[in-house]
């Protein structure tokens, strides 16, 4: 063996039993790796568990401090409005009484005006403007109710009708009487008052209509005095609320004077056509000087509306059994009744110039 030779095998023997240092470097590199890549993901789920349970937590914070300035905010809306409401009703109810005179019904013609006012109601409420100024509908506090006389009988409210008789029974001295006794009343109303004057014999009808021309619109089956119907498809009209102005009580007073007496004596029809008003009367003036065949429907008529005061006035009817059905309403509905004799009618006519 030659000297090369032997150097090179003694190369070959000393480089095949040195350890191979390269294969140990790569696993723990890749051990290094593993646990590098561990870390980092270990990082990024805390970071996303912080993500999630701390910046969550912040959004809610802003949700709920935008939830209460909300509610504050409501709040003080709602604190605004009712100070304002307060404001208005004492506005108002200081400004109550001189609400007539404001609007000034004294000098208007009021044959082109409904006025509808409601009493019950503290708050004015305008509205159904028509034609020529419509109806216009007033619900108004007008304040204290005033006291009311009629033929001896006496009442408080805002809202008075008067149901008067025109049948042809009702002679000289109760006409003079009854024509002076009402005007007398309408006198000392003011336009805080509101009236509605409806006549009857056997047909009712409103002040201002002719009576004969009204009674086309009824029927009598046989000619019977006591029981007058609409005929068939037409309907009485409701009764409209009248302001007591200067103008309007002159009116009044003229259909009063100037209105000729009738065929009939029906109370049913005038009490029907008082109690489809609305708003509903206060109080009702009921005179008459004829009994009637049914006055058990008008009574019940009263009793079903007890919460409107009648007070029935006997104005020369002839006897106690024909005012009974009278004195039964004026008790339902804690009214006053009065009645009058002729010979006492008599008397009061002869002190009229």
């Amino acid at each position: 063996m030659s000297e090369a030779d032997y150097y090179q095998e003694e190369e070959h023997a000393t480089s095949s039993s040195l350890p191979q240092p390269r294969g140990r470097f790569d696993k723990w590199m890749a051990i290094c790796w593993g646990i590098s890549l561990a870390t980092l993901g270990l990082i990024v789920a805390l970071a996303t568990v912080i993500v999630l349970f701390v910046s969550e937590p912040e959004e809610e914070s802003v949700g709920f401090e935008l939830a209460v300035e909300t509610i504050e905010q409501k709040e003080v809306e709602q604190k605004q409005v009712r100070q304002k409401q307060l404001e208005q009703s004492a506005s108002s109810a200081s400004q109550r009484n001189p609400i007539a005179t404001t609007l000034s019904l004294n000098n208007m013609e009021v044959e082109a005006l409904d006025f509808t006012v409601g009493m019950d109601k503290g708050v004015a409420d305008i509205g159904n403007v028509g034609a020529a100024m419509g109806n216009l509908d007033l619900g108004l506090d007008m304040g204290a109710m005033k006291m009311v006389g009629f033929l001896g009988t006496k009442a408080k409210g805002n809202r008075f009708v008067f149901i008067i008789d025109y049948s042809a029974s009702m002679k000289a001295d109760q006409l003079k009487v009854m024509k002076q006794e009402l005007t007398k009343t309408l006198s000392t109303f003011t336009g805080s008052v509101q009236v509605s004057l409806i006549f009857f014999s056997g047909p009712a009808f409103l002040a201002g209509e002719d009576p004969k021309k009204a009674a086309e619109n009824w029927e009598s089956p046989g000619r019977d005095a006591h029981n007058f119907l609409p005929k068939k498809g037409w309907k009485p009209p409701v009764p409209k609320w009248i302001a007591c102005t200067s103008a309007t009580k002159a009116k009044l007073t003229k259909h009063i004077y100037d209105t000729p007496v009738s065929f009939g004596t029906d109370w049913r029809n005038p009490f029907r056509m008082a109690y489809s008003m609305n708003p509903r009367p206060q109080v009702i003036f009921f005179m008459t000087d004829g009994s009637t065949r049914n006055p058990e429907e008008t009574v019940a008529m009263v009793k079903k509306n007890r919460a409107i005061q009648v007070n029935p006035i006997a104005f020369g009817i002839p006897n106690d059994k024909a005012e009974a059905p009278m004195k039964e309403m004026a008790k339902a509905t804690s009214g006053t009744f009065k009645s009058y004799s002729k010979a006492e009618i008599g008397k009061m006519a002869a002190k009229i110039n």
